[in-house]
């Protein structure tokens, strides 16, 4: 019964999971025809690059779903094994029993009226062996359909594990064309920015993309601030808590605030925040309680998580693999909020995370420990 309780969860997850599946498949689809799109349309770099982001990073998602899936139905094989074994045991002694039951039935069965007539001394025995011979029918007729139940489960369950070997191979040439995919999406984006590289044109049209997109976003949290009620939290938590605030990424710092000429493009750009270097998927934690404003794509930024902490200070946290939070969420200090991703002009899995007070960059140095 245990084991069938276990069955049963596991249907029920890997179905759910499925749907899943089918929706991170079908807005996969959807970005790389955009991608399709934007090649034949003359568009900035930024936003061909950010697009081929969106897409590995759905790629990525899309592999580790199918990695987990994979793992959950080899689970459910192994379940499944062990209920059919437990299934063809019972089975084995209830074949050998009802077999009996039956050389038994067919040899009586003509003669058992008279049997019982000629064997029993008065009519009170008649009907006492005629109630008990009710009895053991009923018997026979409930080990026959127990049987018969056991025979269906162990068909079902059968066919069952035949379809999910046959799914899990299909899963293993999916995954492989994921990856091949995968690495056609990097090279594509890589081919994009040795071009932004090699050519002055390209760098100087990627310097105004990314100091229009540093825009966008000041232009974001003075809209935030303008629809928030003015509220005050009256302990000034981030101004008091200088120099001892947590990290919000395990990592070395590659990148400072301030004014930096890009080692690869040398384009001139001010960093509004500092860059973290990191390993991908790595956990990414809020770094004081606040609630989340923003939590989707940003130009330039890739996925983005902005929280506000009240007091005019503002946390961001850029070129995330995933967002786990939502916006609206209250959320405490050491909150996981998201997973440390690679995307835009980053050389390698890392954080870009900024700090800014009544919408101006300060330097995050200066705040954490």
């Amino acid at each position: 019964m245990k084991l069938l309780i276990i069955l049963l969860c596991l249907v029920s997850q890997i179905a759910e999971k499925h749907k899943e599946l089918d929706v991170l498949k079908a807005k996969l689809s959807t970005v790389r025809t955009e991608i399709k799109q934007l090649e034949k349309q003359k568009v900035g770099t930024l936003i061909r690059v950010e697009k081929i982001d969106e897409g590995i990073s759905l790629t990525i998602k899309y592999i580790d779903e199918l990695t987990a899936q994979e793992s959950r139905e080899k689970t459910k094989i192994h379940e499944l094994t062990m209920e059919i074994a437990k299934l063809e045991a019972n089975m084995g002694v209830r074949k050998d029993d009802l077999r009996e039951r039956l050389i038994r039935l067919y040899k009586w069965t003509p003669f058992y009226k008279l049997e019982i007539l000629f064997s029993s001394k008065s009519l009170p025995q008649i009907l006492s062996s005629s109630y008990y011979l009710q009895i053991l029918v009923k018997d026979d007729q409930k080990a026959f359909f127990e049987f018969k139940s056991d025979w269906k489960r162990y068909l079902t369950d059968k066919k069952m594990r035949e379809d999910l070997i046959t799914i899990i191979e299909q899963r293993k040439k999916e995954k492989e064309t994921e990856l091949t995919q995968l690495n056609n999406e990097r090279k594509k984006k890589n081919d994009i920015l040795y071009k932004v590289e090699k050519q002055e044109k390209e760098k100087r049209k990627m310097e105004k993309q990314l100091k229009s997109a540093q825009r966008k976003l000041e232009e974001l949290i003075v809209e935030l601030e303008k629809k928030r009620a003015k509220v005050k939290s009256g302990n000034n938590y981030l101004e008091n808590s200088r120099g001892t605030l947590s990290w919000p990424c395990r990592g070395k710092v590659v990148t400072k605030f301030g004014k930096i000429i890009h080692p690869k493009y040398n384009t001139t750009t001010k960093n509004n925040g500092i860059d973290i270097s990191a390993s991908y998927g790595d956990n990414v934690l809020s770094i004081a309680p606040g609630r989340v404003v923003y939590a989707d794509r940003f130009m330039g930024y890739g996925n983005l998580v902005l929280i506000d902490h009240l007091d005019g200070y503002y946390s961001l946290y850029g070129h995330l693999a995933e967002i786990l939070v939502s916006i609206g969420k209250e959320i405490n200090e050491g909150r996981i909020i998201g997973r440390i991703g690679e995307s835009g002009l980053l050389s390698g899995p890392m954080l870009h995370f900024e700090l800014r007070k009544d919408g101006k960059p300060v330097d995050p140095l200066a705040y954490l420990k």
